[in-house]
């Protein structure tokens, strides 16, 4: 009888944790979907793609160093993104990352991607964007991406 519920008990422990396992990757999966949805619309230049990324009110920031070394962070607006993006500019914005990672805990993402950026065929800078997401009811959004920049 002990050996029984012994084995029960790993059973149901293992299948809870191979649950949890496929959850956790669902939802990776789902947010890596997200991000690339907006790379693949900056690459396009359609605003609308792009916007349905972002959950309202989100916020873009910029860290970078001034010319006295100083650190500084600057916030630009999610609004004006998206348009520059649907506005018809000569060369593709092609974000390039080159690696991603995820955490995920309940409704909450965090995603940590290196990227390189060109415009067109050229390269332009590269550096870290840090995104976080939220599990809205519509799926995944973006609330907000802090950015590196380097040339």
């Amino acid at each position: 009888m002990r050996k029984s519920l012994c084995l029960l008990v790993f059973l149901t422990l293992v299948t809870f944790r191979a649950k949890a396992q496929n959850t956790a990757s669902n939802a990776e999966n789902e947010v890596k979907a997200v991000i690339r949805q907006l790379f693949d619309g900056m690459r396009r230049g359609d605003s609308a793609a792009v916007r349905a990324a972002f959950y309202p009110g989100s916020r873009l920031q910029t860290t970078a160093v001034d010319k006295t070394g100083k650190p500084v962070l600057s916030t630009g607006s999610t609004d004006a993104f998206v348009k520059a993006v649907g506005t018809p500019h000569p060369d593709v914005w092609d974000e390039r990352l080159t690696g991603i990672e995820i955490r995920v805990d309940d409704n909450l993402a965090t995603a940590w991607t290196p990227y390189e950026f060109y415009a067109g065929s050229k390269f332009s800078h590269r550096g870290v964007n840090a995104f976080q997401l939220f599990r809205s009811e519509a799926g995944w959004k973006i609330i907000a991406i802090t950015d590196t920049r380097r040339k």
